[in-house]
Formats: C-alpha cells, structure tokens, sequence
C-alpha cells in the first residue's frame, strides 16, 4: 500500500475494472511516485486478472523511431501472424523480424490496434502502462494514441506517466490527465516513520521542509542525517544522493556561469535576497543574469515579498553541491559588506565567511542568536549560537556557548534529545570544576522537561546561583533564564520549602515589576497574593503582545494570567506560537501554547477544540520527549473525559498522573490527579470522594501560598463538603475564598466564589446566586455557570418553588446537552423531574442521524459512514455529537446498546 495514495487507490481500481474512459495521463514533478502509481496499477490488474504490457521511453532511445512501441508490443509476437498481410509486414518491421523502410503512421497505428484487439479477443482484458513518456519517441506516441482512439468499448486500457512540465503528445491529445499531487506533512511522514523509525521528531520535520512531500527525496535525503548529529548542526542546504543529482542537479547543466552565481548568491541572501540583490551581486551583470533561470523555470519573484524563489528546496542543494565553500565564503563576505549598517544580518554573514575562530565575530553572533529568540526566529537562533561556540577561541568561552544552545534546544527549539550530548560536549571542552551558568540552566531544563526531576533541577540551579552570585541583578540574559526556570521548577515541586529559597533568590534578583520573571512569581505561582498593581502590569503585558513575535515572551505572559483567567486577551498571540512550531520553529513553546488555549477552552466550553489541541500537544510531548510539559495536555483532556463521563478514561489518566508524580514529589501532578477524580465523584454525586480529593489539593477554609490550582476548585470543595455534611468547612472555605480575594482576580472566580458563598447561606442565598448570575462576563464561563445554575435550580427545588427551579435547571440542562457533559445533564434533569417537570430522556434522532448512529455502533469508521452516506466525514462527526447526548451516552462503545435500547 503507497502511503498517502488512497485518491490514487480507488481512481485507479476504477480505471482498471472499466469505469471512465479508457486511457489515463499521470502527470507529476519527478520523483513524486509516478512509477511507483504505474507498479501499484499492475498490481491491482493482475489480482483482477488482467493482462498487463509495460514499456518506458528512455532519453537515449527518444530519437528511436518506434523504440517504444517495439518494447511495449513485444510480448504479443505470437499474435502477429494472425493479422492481415499489411499489419504483420509493418508490426514485423517495427519488431525488427524483418528488413524494410518503416510502415507510415498511419498503418503503425492500424497495425498496433490490429495486435491489441487480437490479444483481447484470444484472452483476458488488456492493460498497457507507459512510462516516462517525455521520452517517448514520436512515432510510438502517435501511433499509441492512434490505436487509443479507435479501441473504446473494447477491454483495452492504458495509463501513461509522465513529467509535468513535459509537452508530450497524449497530453495534447486530449486524454484524461490526473496530477499527482506531492504527499501532505502527515503522510510524509508516515513514510519517514515507516521506512526510518530511529529518526527524530526534528530531524523527519526537517526532511518534510526540504522535500517538500516529494516521496524519493524523503527516501533519499535521510543519508544526509548522520547519528551523533543534532539537527542545529547540519548544513542549512541538505547534501543530495546521486539519484536526487540526476533529478534536480541536471536541471542547472545549461545554465551560464554567472546565472549559476547568481542563484548560489539567492540562496546564501535567505530572505534578505531581495534587499541583496539591489545593493550588490557576485556577477559583472548582477540581476541581469537571473532570466535564464527564471526562463527555465528552476527561480520565480514572489509577487508580494519581491523574494526570489526556488520551484523546489532541492534545487538549492544542487546549487550548493556545485559550489565550491570558497565561493561560498566569498558570497558570505560580500553580504556582510551588503549588510554593514544591518549588525545582525553582517554577524550571521560574517559567521559564515569565517574559517578560523574570531571571538568578535563569535560574540556578534552570540548577540544575534538572543535577538534571534526575540524575533521569532528560534530555528536560526541555535545554528547561531552553535557556530559562535565554534568560532570561539578560549575553551571556556565554547562551553559556555554550546551549554547555551543545549538550553535553546531543551527550552525552545525542541532539540531535547541533543541536550545531553551537547552539554556533554561543552564539559569535555571546559574543564574547570565549577560549571558555567549556561551549563547548569540547560542541565536544569533537561533535569525538568525529560525526567521531571524538580528536585535536583532545584538544587542545582541554586547552588549554581550562589555561585554567580555577583551576576544575580545583572539582568544578563542567562541569569534571567536560569531565575526563569528556577520559577518553573518550583511551580511543578510545589514544595513551600523549595519556594522559600526561591524567594529569597529573587529578593535578591530585583527584577522590574514588568518582567515576566515578576509577573510569573508575583500571579501565577502565588496568585492571592497579587497586588492591585500586578494585575495593571500583566493587562499591559498582555496588550503589548500583540507587536512582538517572541515565542518566550509570549507564552511567559499569557501563563502569568492563566490561573485568573485571561488566557482569552492574547489567543491571537498564541496561535501565532503554535503557527511558529508547526513550521519547525519554537516547539518546545508550541507545546505549551497549546496547552494554554486548552485551558481556555476548558472553562468557556470549547472542549471539542481542547480535544485536537491537546492531541496535538501531546504528540509533540511524545515525539520530542517533553515527558513533564505533557502533564497540563494530560490534566485538561482528562477533566472533559470527567465531566463528559468517560470515566474510565478520565480515572487512567489520574492515575497516571499521580504514579508519575509520586517518586519524584511532583506536589503539582497529584493536585491534577485530585482534580481529576474530584470531578468524576462531582458527576456522579459522590460528594464525600469529592471531598477528598478536593481537600487533598488545599485544606478547606485556607488558601496556602503557592497553590494556584486552588483557584480551579472553589466551588468544587464548597459543595462537596456542603453535600457530604461538612457544612462548617463548605461556609469556612467559601468566607476565607473572599477574604483572600478570589472574587477580585476575574470573572469567572467572582461568580463560583459567590456561588459558594450562596450555597453555604442561611439567609440571602437568593441574592448571593442571583449575583453570582449577573457576574459581568458570565456566560463566558459554561461549564461553571451551568453548574451555579443547576446549584441554585436544587436549592430553589428544596426550598419548594418548583416553577422556580425548573427555569435554572432547564439552563443548565441545556448547557450540559450541549457540552455532551453526561453525567451533569443526568443530575439536572434528575432535578427536573423531582420539580415536576416531565423529561424525554431519549430525544428523538433525525433520520440521518439514525442512520449515522446504527452505521457507528456498527463499527464503521466516520470516514466510512462519509462513504456509504455521500456525506463529508465532519458531518459525520457533527451528527454523532448530536446523537450522544440524546442518548444519554458519552462513548462511541456505549452506541450499539443505545441503538438497541431505542429502537426497542
């Protein structure tokens, strides 16, 4: 089976068994797999038992006339006695049985269509497969399409292959053409996967950059990657295969000297080449020398950027395989000179001209590697810094910048599984004992994101503080990541006498109250103790990230405002962070960004969304290695699998959580698992369990420091202990909620914290949830106004004003449908009926979703229930979200005896 060739599949076993007409062009780029079509077309004709002829023009027979006919026709010599005198004496010519001038076209054509009839009348169906057909002498195209013409509503069939930027003649001809499309990211790589299961996440996506779907160069260029390489270090321009040479070199053979300088000077200019190109050029004739490429279709301007542009990336490497890396300095250094008023754009230039170390330019490209990250370029970014390390002249200078770019690998780029090798590295280049700052923040990071080792994360960047002391207010960019990541490692430990020291640190550090180092320790690890004026300088913060691209910044921020709920102010800048690492860019911060968005989505009902976010989120953790940064992903996926009732599920998760957490004293991962299963007994209107594990996350009528996750389960230790007896602590934990001032820190924390305080009321309770109700922004939060609607719909049931509580609880009913929360919308209309009001629980379904439903509980696929139905596979999937809750169910698995269940 081709990988990514289910379009192609299913056109071709139509095309094989009679449907359409009855000659197909496969057109596409080479090497996109037209051969590999015409192989799978044979094989899917024999197995229907077809008879299958196959030939191929070759370059060097294209001016053979009848070469390929010859070839093709072959196989059927014993037929060619059968025909008429005139065919026999013009195919045997042709075959070369015979000596004589060569039949005309005219009756090569009538000949060929003569054998080929007869081979079907004497057999089974005829299938001829032609390949490369630019190569294919005239005389065999005309004479083929000829006898292509004249042979419909026989079993005769031809599919031919041929190049797309080819003039050949069945193309002309008018024949049905299908253009082989390059395989999609996905598939790409699946075949990556298949073929070379030991490549990593970021070397398979570079392959996917460079090829650009084309299925020979992701089989090819994999020579390239050697195994003790990190993807940092490679060539920026992939070394090609002889194979991939004769596919994409060849194409520069004709091309004059000064265009083929030209397009080394396009390459090594990157983005800039359009600046470039007006300031100075390597050729006498400087642009003038570029048409011959443009003509040959091999360079285009984009319209909008003014950048020139190669067709494929391959063909860069061809150009810089036919360079020699004098040129290439020589290049570099004219783009400095190009770039003298640029210092970033001449540093990066220069580092390229170098061939011996330079500390000055080594540490200008030190210096662009930290803009680099502020700019969003995060891939460029450790390239630079690694060939500072390079360039560096004193060992400790090298180490230190190797440690450097371990730490941009493990914290940003996604080069995690690089970080040991290079701080290996840079240790066996410095040698004195006490290890550089640099060393220990990458240590740390990889201590943190691989093993989730908080502990020793902890102490050695402590201790290595201490060491640097005198650096400790200097604001130097390694400093402020090793404090930065110290924040970290004491949020996911959790540990108050781990934030102690921390404190005590940063005291130290002064850091601005703008800094997202302030704003991290001052909101998001301890958010009731935010000020006034810390909540003025993250609303700032988060308006200003919209004018930067800083991967870092962006996701520091927007976590400062996680916990009091305005992740929603800066999604855009999110999605620009997510967009970053699709390309291959800030991974690792992708990663969390899509974290982030989940939770957003957790709290204002966008749980589908949630659910391909953190799918995404956790297949990068699993891909890259990022084992810690995946408990978030794991934590949010698992709350709507809670609440939606898969409780299975949901429960898994939790305990994976908590056995991950255990041993390495991750006081964060068992206050997720807690959460977890807090909710799941909240459905299930188990309140004493809920009680339990919500008490297992902050004891009730306490909001300890550093304990933001409290912030999420206001509402749900109030009513767990309220429901179980524990009436003192539920009005307890609800008072000491508005004298830590909750309510103050958003919205959605105002309204669950006076809906606590109404569900612990003896007086005035009605008020309290009618406050909690009008909360400015309320129905932003769904879940949990649902919930307060359904709190207030049971207070008004118990205190008999049924026709009251019916209006709330129907609200809430309604949210929970339409959330597909399960085991909520059984509780609410559990209540309905309790105040009077009859409840369908089984709504009626749709014809069509009836006939979804029974195909699902079948055990078809939606893309085959698409299929069967002539619907699209997203219909599919909107049709059974409808269906579930109408049946009360919450899984796919639960489908079968629903169906029974209502159809009895």
């Amino acid at each position: 089976m081709l990988v990514g060739r289910e379009v192609e599949r299913e056109l071709i076993s139509e095309f094989v068994l009679g449907g359409g007409e009855a000659v197909l062009v496969v057109r596409g780029e080479p090497g996109v797999g037209k051969t590999a079509v015409l192989d799978m077309t044979a094989e899917i004709a024999v197995a229907q038992g077809v008879r299958v002829l196959r030939a191929a023009g070759l370059e060097y027979e294209a001016e053979l006339k009848f070469g390929a006919l010859n070839q093709l026709l072959h196989p059927l010599l014993d037929g060619v006695g059968e025909l008429s005198p005139a065919h026999r004496q013009a195919l045997n010519v042709i075959m070369g049985l015979e000596p004589g001038a060569m039949p005309s076209q005219l009756i090569a054509g009538a000949a060929t269509l003569a054998l080929l009839k007869a081979a079907v009348v004497q057999g089974s169906s005829l299938l001829l497969l032609v390949d490369d057909v630019q190569w294919l002498d005239l005389s065999s195209t005309m004479a083929l399409s000829y006898a292509a013409r004249r042979w419909t509503g026989t079993d005769i069939r031809m599919l031919v292959a041929v190049r797309a930027d080819a003039d050949d003649g069945f193309t002309r001809s008018g024949f049905r053409v299908h253009d082989l499309a390059p395989l999609d990211d996905g598939d790409s790589d699946r075949l990556l996967r298949s073929t070379f299961p030991a490549l990593s996440a970021r070397v398979r996506r570079r392959l996917r950059d460079d090829a650009q779907g084309n299925p020979l160069a992701l089989l090819e260029l994999p020579a390239a990657f050697a195994e003790d390489k990190a993807p940092a270090d490679l060539p920026a321009v992939l070394p090609l295969t002889d194979r991939l040479q004769r596919l994409f070199a060849d194409r520069l053979a004709g091309l004059p000297a000064g265009t083929r300088r030209m397009l080394l000077f396009v390459i090594l200019a990157g983005t800039e080449n359009s600046l470039a190109l007006e300031d100075c050029a390597p050729t006498p004739n400087g642009q003038a020398d570029l048409p011959p490429a443009e003509r040959a279709g091999i360079v285009r301007v984009n319209p909008h950027t003014g950048r020139m542009e190669f067709r494929h990336p391959l063909i860069r490497s061809a150009v810089i395989e036919q360079s020699s890396s004098e040129e290439r300095r020589h290049v570099h250094r004219i783009l400095a000179e190009a770039f003298a008023d640029q210092p970033q754009r001449r540093a990066w230039h220069l580092g390229q001209a170098a061939i011996g170390p330079d500390e000055e330019i080594a540490a200008s490209l030190e210096t662009l590697s930290q803009n680099m990250i502020r700019h969003g370029d995060s891939r460029r970014a450790a390239a630079a810094m690694l060939r500072a390390a390079e360039l560096s002249p004193a060992d400790s200078d090298r180490a230190r910048r190797i440690a450097r770019a371990a730490y941009l690998g493990a914290s940003i780029t996604g080069d995690l599984a690089d970080t040991a090798r290079l701080l290996s590295q840079a240790n066996r280049t410095d040698a004195r004992d006490t290890p550089s700052l640099e060393a220990a923040v990458a240590a740390a990071a990889q201590l943190l994101n691989d093993e989730g080792d908080a502990t020793t994360a902890g102490r050695l960047l402590l201790a290595t503080i201490e060491v640097h002391e005198r650096d400790i207010d200097s604001g130097r960019d390694t400093m402020v990541e090793a404090l930065h990541t110290l924040l970290y490692v004491g949020f996911f430990s959790g540990r108050p006498e781990l934030w102690h020291d921390i404190d005590k640190v940063l005291e130290r550090a002064k850091p601005q109250p703008t800094d997202t180092l302030s704003l991290l320790h001052n909101i998001f690890a301890d958010p009731i103790a935010a000020t006034p004026e810390d909540l003025r300088h993250l609303e700032h913060a988060l308006d200003g990230l919209r004018f930067t691209s800083d991967p870092l910044r962006i996701v520091r921020v927007v976590t400062a405002g996680a916990c009091i709920d305005h992740i929603g102010e800066a999604r855009e800048a999110l999605w620009r962070v997510i967009a970053d690492g699709r390309r291959g860019g800030a991974i690792a911060k992708a990663i969390e960004a899509l974290f982030l968005i989940a939770q957003d989505d957790w709290f204002e009902g966008n749980w589908d969304e949630l659910i391909e976010v953190t799918a995404e989120g956790l297949q990068l953790c699993a891909e890259y290695g990022y084992t810690l940064l995946a408990g978030p992903g794991n934590l949010l996926r698992a709350l709507v699998d809670a609440a939606r009732g898969n409780t299975d599920a949901a429960d898994l998760a939790a305990e994976e959580l908590l056995l991950w957490a255990a041993p390495r004293r991750l006081t964060t991962f068992a206050a997720y698992s807690s959460h977890i299963r807090c909710l799941i007994a909240l459905g299930q209107s188990a309140f004493d369990e809920a009680y339990r594990h919500a008490a297992a996350v902050n004891p009730p009528g306490r909001f300890p420091h550093y304990t933001p996750l409290a912030l999420w389960l206001v509402l749900e230790l109030t009513e767990a202990a309220a429901r179980s007896g524990r009436v003192a602590e539920a009005r307890a934990h609800a008072e000491a909620a508005v004298a830590a001032g909750v309510p103050e820190l958003s919205s959605k924390l105002r309204m669950v914290s006076t809906a606590a305080l109404a569900l612990t009321a003896e007086q005035d309770w009605r008020e309290l949830f009618d406050d909690a109700l009008a909360t400015h922004d309320s129905q932003r939060w769904v879940f949990e106004r649902a919930r307060v609607e359904l709190l207030y719909g049971e207070r008004l049931r118990r205190e008999r004003e049924p026709a009251s509580a019916r209006a709330h609880l129907a609200l809430a009913a309604q949210a929970f449908e339409r959330l597909r929360a399960i085991p909520w919308l059984d509780r609410a209309r559990s209540e309905l009926r309790a105040a009077g009001e009859p409840v369908e629980v089984r709504s009626v379904l749709t014809p069509q979703e009836r006939a979804v439903a029974e195909l699902a509980a079948s055990g078809l696929t939606n893309k085959e229930i698409a299929e069967r139905l002539f619907l699209s596979a997203r219909t599919v999937s909107t049709h059974l979200h409808r269906v579930f809750p109408k049946l009360g169910i919450a899984t796919r698995g639960a489908l079968r005896d629903a169906m029974s269940k209502h159809s009895g």
